[in-house]
C-alpha cells in the first residue's frame, strides 16, 4: 500500500473487530470470476496481523472454499490455476506459492522477492511476479529462475502478461499505465491524470480497463488515450477490476466486492447487502417451565416454500444471551450463506423470562420447544436442521439430542465446549456457582454424559488452546469426541460421524488421547474462525451420514513396506492379522462385506515397528468375501478374506 493513504488503512485496522463475523472482514483485494461462476477473492487483511484469507465464493454468495492458515499475512492477490490449484502472494512475507484444494503447499518462491503484490502463472509454466518494493516485474521458471525482468519502474502493481508477448504494468508512483515488449521497449502508456493506478487489463476491443484508485474510479480508455467509460459512483480506493464475457465488471472496493452492468448498476456484490436476510422475532413458551424465550429467526430473503434452506439453532457460550450473536454479526452471516439461523434468549438470560438454568433440563426443554418452532417454518429443511453451540452451550445441545429424539437433528457442531464440571464451576474458577460434589445438580449439565446418546454428526471444532486458560490441555475436546465416536470405531458413543477440525487435519471417525492429540487449529487462525464456521455448516448439511457409514470398498492401493498376515484365510470361526506397526500412533482395524457396510472396527496403539496382532471374529459374519483394512496415519493397508463355514 501507499504511504499516502495510511489513515484509510488505519481506520480499517480499527473496525476490525465490528467487522469479525463479515467474509471479507478488511480489505478484499485481488478478485477473479472462475469458470464456473464463482468469485475468488482474496481479502488482504491487516498488515502485520494473521487476518488475510483466500475465499471462494458462488452466485449466490455463499462460501465454498477458503484458505485460512496463518502463513499469509496482508496477501494481495490469488489466481485459480488450470490444475485447480490456487497461486496465492502472501505479500508480508514475501512469499508466492502455489496451494492444493485441500491446502498443501506444491511450488513457493520465498527468496529474491520484496513485497510482491501479484503473481501469475503464465501458458508457458513460468510466473510472472510484479513485486513493487523491488520496483520490477520478473518472469520465473518452475526452478524459481529469473528468465525475463523489467525493473524501469516505481512501486508497479499488476504486471500481466498479453497474447502477443508483451507485458501491461501499472507503474504506480509514476501514475501511469505502460505496455512493454520482451525487449523491454514501451509500445504504450497512458499517463493522463491517474493517480495511483494499481491494475489494467488489455479487452478483447482493444481497450484498456484502469483502476485509478487514489481518484476512486475505473475507467476504460482507447488506444488513442480516450476514455470510453467511467464508473466511479460508490467505489473507495479500488483496487482491482476485470471486465467479465458478458460485458459485466467486477470490482474490489473499500470493504465489498462488487459487479455492475455496463449501466453501472450493481447486480452482484459480496458480502451480501443487508436486504439479502430477512429477520423474524417471536415468543416461544417452554412447556416446561411456562417461560417466555426471545427468539430471532434470521433467513435468506429468498427463502419460502419453494426455495427450503437448512437451518441451525446458534447457542452462545457461558450464560450469555443469544442476542449475543445479533451483536456479532454470526446469525446475519449464516443467514446470508443460505441458512435458516435460530438465536434465542435462555431462561433467566436477555429478554426471556425465568430464573438461570445452567443449561439443565429446563435449558434443554426450551431449546426442543425453539427447534420444534423453527421446523414449522416453510421455508426450513426439516431433514437438515443442525445446532452450533460455543462453549458451555455444548451441554444445552448435547442434554436436548440425548433426551428428545424430536425433533431430528442432523448434525451437532461444538467450538471448545467443556466435557465435564471441572473447570466449569465456580471453585474452579468458571460460571456456574454449584460445588462439583453435587451429583443431582451435575447429572443434568455435564456433555459427557450425554454426549454418548447423541446420534447426529458430531464435529468439534479446537484451537491450540482453549478458550479459557482453565482448560490448557485441551482433555475436553477429546472427552467429548471419545464419547460420541461410535463403538464401531472404538469411540463409546452412537454418533452416525465425528471428526475434529478439518478431515485435512485429522480423520473422520477416530478417538484419541492426550499422549497422541489431533491437530489443532493454530491459536492465530482463531480470528478466521468464521470461514470454517461456514464451510463446516455447508458440508455437515450437505453430507448423507447415514450412506456414509457404508465405507467404499475403493480403498488406497495396498502401501508398499508393510505385509499383514492374516491367517488362516480363509476362515470359519476366528483369523488373526499381524503386521509390523508402519509408525506410532493409533492403529485400526476394520471388515466390510462386499456392498461396503463396516461390520467391524477395533484399534490399539503402538510404537514404530512393533509387533502387532488383531483378532477376527467370524462367529457373527455369514459366509461371503471381506475387505480388511489397516488404517494409520502412514496410510490404509488392505487385504481380502473369505468366511468359510
Amino acid at each position: 500500500m501507499r504511504f499516502k493513504v495510511t489513515f484509510v488503512a488505519s481506520a480499517l485496522f480499527l473496525c476490525f473487530a465490528t467487522l469479525f463475523a463479515s467474509v471479507p472482514t478488511v480489505l478484499p483485494a485481488g478478485i477473479e470470476r472462475l469458470p464456473n461462476g464463482n468469485t475468488l477473492i482474496c481479502d488482504a487483511g491487516a498488515m502485520g496481523q494473521p487476518t488475510a484469507r483466500v475465499i471462494e465464493v458462488d452466485s449466490n454468495e455463499h462460501l465454498v472454499w477458503a484458505y485460512v492458515r496463518s502463513d499469509i499475512q496482508w496477501a494481495h492477490t490469488a489466481r485459480r490455476l488450470a490444475n485447480g490449484n490456487t497461486l496465492v502472494t502472501a505479500t508480508d512475507s514475501n512469499r508466492v506459492f502455489e496451494v492444493t484444494p485441500r491446502g498443501d503447499v506444491v511450488w513457493e518462491m520465498r527468496s529474491g522477492l520484496n513485497y510482491p503484490n501479484e503473481a501469475y502463472r503464465l501458458a508457458n509454466g513460468n510466473t510472472l511476479i510484479t513485486q513493487k518494493n523491488s520496483d520490477r516485474v520478473t518472469e520465473v521458471n518452475t526452478d524459481r529462475n529469473i528468465v525475463w525482468s523489467y525493473t524501469c519502474l516505481a512501486g508497479p502493481h499488476n504486471g500481466t502478461r498479453l497474447a502477443n508477448g508483451n507485458t501491461t504494468i501499472c507503474d504506480s508512483d509514476l501514475d501511469r499505465v505502460i505496455e512493454v515488449d520482451s525487449s523491454g521497449t514501451i509500445v504504450w502508456q497512458y499517463a493522463t491524470g491517474l493517480d495511483w493506478a494499481r491494475c489494467v487489463q488489455r479487452l478483447p476491443n482493444g481497450n484498456t480497463l484502469i483502476t485509478d484508485s487514489q481518484h476512486n474510479r475505473v475507467i476504460e480508455v482507447d488506444s488513442a488515450g480516450n476514455i470510453k467509460w467511467t464508473l466511479s459512483s460508490g467505489l473507495s480506493m479500488p483496487y482491482q477490476a476485470t471486465r467479465l464475457d458478458n460485458g459485466n465488471t467486477v470490482v474490489s472496493t473499500g470493504k465489498r466486492v462488487i459487479e455492475v452492468d455496463s449501466a453501472r448498476t450493481i447486480v452482484w456484490q459480496y458480502p451480501p447487502s443487508a436486504s439479502a436476510v430477512a429477520v423474524e422475532t417471536l415468543w416461544v413458551t417452554n412447556p416446561t417451565s411456562g417461560c417466555s424465550l426471545y427468539v430471532h429467526i434470521h433467513r435468506p430473503a429468498s427463502a419460502g416454500p419453494d426455495n427450503k434452506v437448512p437451518a441451525v439453532v446458534l447457542i452462545p457460550r457461558e450464560s450469555n444471551a443469544g442476542t449475543q450473536m445479533d451483536q456479532n454479526g454470526l446469525a446475519d452471516r449464516v443467514a446470508s450463506d443460505g441458512f435458516a439461523a435460530l438465536h434465542f434468549d435462555a431462561e433467566g438470560r436477555g429478554l426471556s423470562s425465568g430464573t438461570e438454568d445452567y443449561n439443565g433440563y429446563f435449558h434443554q426443554d426450551g431449546l426442543q420447544a425453539c427447534v420444534l418452532e423453527l421446523a414449522t417454518r416453510q421455508y426450513v429443511d426439516t431433514a437438515k436442521i443442525g445446532i452450533y453451540a460455543r462453549g458451555y452451550g455444548v451441554v444445552m445441545a448435547a442434554g436436548m439430542i440425548d433426551r428428545h429424539p424430536q425433533p431430528r437433528i442432523k448434525f451437532l457442531m461444538d467450538l471448545e465446549g467443556p466435557s465435564d464440571r471441572y473447570g466449569t464451576n465456580s471453585d474452579s474458577g468458571g460460571h456456574v456457582p454449584v460445588p462439583v460434589d453435587s451429583e443431582s445438580f451435575w447429572a443434568e449439565r455435564e456433555a459427557g454424559r450425554f454426549m454418548k446418546s447423541v446420534p447426529a454428526a458430531y464435529l468439534r471444532i479446537q484451537t491450540e488452546t482453549d478458550y479459557t486458560g482453565r482448560i490448557p490441555d485441551n482433555h475436553h475436546a477429546i472427552a467429548l469426541i471419545d464419547s460420541a465416536t461410535s463403538t464401531v470405531y472404538g469411540g463409546s458413543g452412537i454418533s452416525v460421524w465425528t471428526r475434529v477440525n478439518d478431515s485435512v487435519m485429522n480423520p473422520e471417525d477416530n478417538t484419541y488421547m492426550l499422549a497422541d492429540p489431533p491437530q489443532w487449529i493454530a491459536e492465530k487462525e482463531e480470528r478466521n474462525l468464521v470461514c470454517r464456521e461456514l464451510l463446516y455448516l455447508h458440508e455437515l448439511a450437505g453430507r448423507d451420514f447415514e450412506s456414509a457409514v457404508r465405507t467404499s470398498l475403493l480403498p488406497a492401493p495396498r502401501t508398499s513396506g508393510l505385509s499383514l498376515d492374516l491367517s488362516p484365510n480363509p476362515f470359519r470361526h476366528q483369523a488373526r492379522v499381524e503386521f509390523l506397526a508402519p509408525v506410532s500412533g493409533w492403529m485400526q482395524l476394520k471388515t466390510f462385506s462386499t456392498d461396503g457396510r463396516l461390520v467391524a472396527s477395533q484399534a490399539q496403539t503402538a510404537t514404530l515397528g512393533q509387533r502387532m496382532s488383531f483378532r477376527l471374529d467370524g462367529t457373527k459374519l455369514a459366509n461371503g468375501i471381506y475387505l480388511v483394512q489397516l488404517v494409520t496415519s502412514a496410510g490404509v493397508y488392505a487385504q481380502k478374506t473369505a468366511v468359510l463355514k
